[in-house]
């Protein structure tokens, strides 16, 4: 069996990106992105305005966390890191996962980066950890990352009405899944 260590370093290339294990150099970037409101817009409240020191501490737990991997998303033409993506609530014996993901240099918006990324870890999932499931949860008003998680084959399996909360309306979140069979291409 492979050991999370070695699965959390692999590195993981689809043309346009490499995914690698994200890195406390890393984190300086992340902060800046999570206090745009333009990026955190898509995001969990509980990552936006994010300290140095709070965003030290994620790293810490899902660094050491069994259940949790998170890749740095890395544009191969320049090496730059321009977002992250993750695996959360991996459940081993279940076979299941959540997955996130967010572009946070906005230079590299619109570029299909995220939906190379999204694919690399489909692949990721399905055939190196040989799950059965992935699964995320997207805001009614994410219309660039529902469509691409539509391309990437994730199909709507549930609705959590008017659950959160953004610019004063409350708004749908989509639960959506990918499960293993047809593979992205």
């Amino acid at each position: 069996m492979v050991s999370i260590e070695n699965l959390k370093n692999k590195r993981i290339t689809l043309e346009k990106i490499v995914l690698r294990r994200i890195r406390k150099s890393d984190l300086a970037a992340c902060v800046r992105w999570l206090s745009d409101p333009e990026v955190t817009k898509f995001l969990s409240d509980s990552v936006k305005n994010v300290t140095e020191e709070q965003e030290l501490e994620w790293f810490n737990f899902v660094d050491s966390s069994v259940n949790d991997m998170v890749f740095s998303l890395i544009a191969r033409e320049d090496r730059t890191h321009i977002g992250n993506c993750g695996l959360h609530k991996i459940d081993w014996h279940q076979k299941t996962c959540e997955f996130g993901i967010f572009i946070g240099d906005k230079g590299y918006w619109n570029k299909n980066y995220g939906t190379f990324a999204t694919k690399a870890i489909v692949g990721f999932v399905f055939k190196k950890l040989k799950f059965d499931k992935i699964r995320l949860q997207v805001y009614e008003y994410n219309h660039r990352a529902i469509k691409v998680y539509k391309t990437c084959g994730f199909v709507m399996e549930d609705i959590l009405k008017k659950n959160h909360l953004y610019n004063n309306i409350y708004w749908d979140t989509y639960v959506m899944e990918y499960k293993n069979g047809d593979l992205v291409k």
